[in-house]
């Protein structure tokens, strides 16, 4: 009887919140995958893309924002071995532009 009543008035375990999994790794790799490689492929010396690029490849539903963070990252430079040439646009928006130079 003593246990049923200390449990009515026992608070609630509160749940961990869920991990929101970054999409910056994912983002890096697609760019990486679709624009980087494609270009060191065919010996292209520089590659232009756009926010809105990336983010109607990936179907991210307007998740500028995140694509921008990504890109801009000293990580995305060194994951795909390549030189910001230009940054052009928005720091964060759909028409943000960027100009990389492919590392051999």
């Amino acid at each position: 009887m003593f246990e049923f009543i200390t449990n009515l008035f026992k608070k609630p375990k509160k749940k961990a919140a869920p991990r929101s999994k970054s999409m910056g790794d994912p983002i890096r790799k697609y760019v990486k995958n679709k624009f980087i490689t494609p270009a060191r492929m065919k010996k292209v010396e520089r590659v232009s893309f756009t926010a809105a690029d990336v983010e109607n490849g990936m179907g991210l539903g307007n998740k500028y924002s995140m694509v921008c963070s990504a890109l801009d990252s000293k990580k995305f430079l060194e994951f795909a071995r390549v030189e910001l040439i230009r940054r052009e646009g928005p720091a964060q928006g759909s028409t943000a532009k960027w100009t990389f130079k492919i590392k051999p």
